[in-house]
């Protein structure tokens, strides 16, 4: 008996990053992404579709989306679709549909449990009443394989946003085989006790550099009391971050020259890349960052530079130079500035001898 877990879909985010082109094909790609799970679920038999919080990305819903979303649900005949808000979504989705699918369930703030044989999924919304008494409420049969579904943050997990914190201790011995997590935006799992385990499935497909590398949605199979878990890679394209050393390379053509050779063979076309260059250079290593970034924004779907190097003056180098140039750096290197102050006024002054904006 087969089961899906996935959560912080996060449907109609905005993605500020990308251009508003682009950013409407993310969107795209990211609702076709769970109808596509919604059509994989039907051809391979799954019992259950567990989202775990955060289908969308604000509690205001799209009218287009949230049809789109009802149809493919409601198209996946012979699978349930157990529904929990996040601190996303809210209940808006459900409060404004007035007829929902029959084969979509819904967890409010008081445990509910749905039956698939001997496997029972629960599941409950967290609320400023229930939270501190999360735990103490739920109630399982041993001898049933149990499936506990929440939304929200395992102490020593770090996140951005705001969320209730689940104490995986307070759920030991509550005969609980697996633990079906929202919010953390990364695959991830951990144990609970010697029968049980807890694992987030991450976001089903990336959308910042904050959620890189697979994306996908967990795979349960159940067969006698027993379950395989396997985490399915489906997202629509892959978000990577990618850190270059400039610091061996003379000029910074030959240095972009070999950056763009290491994209190429390690990253799809349909990637988005952040790229971070790094390393000490001299202050005639020019990088040019925006002619960078729009080479590789014809290479990949969308790329990103962010320039961390730092800059390296050797005193040497200027001894002899008897041009402005030279007059000026040994002046500035001779001065009461701190060294890092005496590298930015260098550099600006290159910059500006050479006929550069600063």
């Amino acid at each position: 008996m087969k089961f899906i877990h996935c959560s912080d879909l996060h449907l109609d985010s905005k993605m500020e990053q990308l251009s508003s082109e682009k950013s409407k094909i993310r969107r795209e790609e990211i609702l076709r992404t769970f109808e596509k799970l919604c059509e994989y679920a039907k051809i391979n038999d799954v019992k259950a579709v567990i989202i775990a919080g955060d289908m969308f990305d604000t509690s205001r819903v799209l009218v287009k989306t949230r049809q789109r979303v009802l149809s493919a649900i409601s198209s996946a005949t012979g699978v349930d679709f157990l529904y929990l808000s996040g601190n996303h979504d809210d209940d808006n989705f459900i409060s404004q549909t007035e007829i929902l699918p029959e084969n979509l369930k819904v967890f409010t703030d008081e445990w509910a449990t749905y039956s698939y044989g001997d496997v029972k999924i629960s599941g409950v919304k967290f609320t400023n009443t229930n939270a501190p008494f999360i735990a103490d409420t739920l109630s399982l049969r041993e001898e049933d394989f149990n499936i506990v579904t929440l939304h929200g943050q395992v102490a020593g997990y770090n996140s951005k946003e705001r969320a209730e914190i689940i104490s995986i201790p307070a759920f030991k011995n509550k005969h609980i085989d697996y633990m079906a997590l929202g919010h953390i935006h990364t695959y991830a799992k951990g144990k609970i006790d010697q029968r049980g385990e807890y694992a987030y499935s991450g976001t089903l497909d990336g959308r910042g550099f904050d959620e890189l590398g697979q994306k996908g949605f967990v795979l349960i199979d159940v067969m006698g009391g027993k379950a395989k878990f396997e985490f399915v890679d489906f997202s629509s394209r892959n978000l990577y971050e990618h850190t270059f050393d400039v610091q061996e390379y003379t000029t910074f053509i030959e240095a972009r020259e070999q950056l763009i050779k290491q994209l190429t063979a390690n990253y799809s076309k349909d990637s988005l890349i952040k790229v971070v260059l790094v390393g000490a250079h001299k202050p005639d290593f020019d990088i040019d960052k925006e002619r960078l970034t729009d080479r590789l924004n014809e290479l990949f779907f969308f790329a990103k530079v962010y320039d961390k190097t730092e800059l390296k003056i050797e005193i040497e180098d200027y001894l002899l130079d008897k041009s402005v140039r030279g007059e000026f750096v040994r002046a500035v290197w001779e001065s009461n500035l701190d060294s890092e102050q005496k590298k930015k006024v260098i550099l600006c002054g290159l910059s500006a001898l050479k006929g550069e904006e600063i």
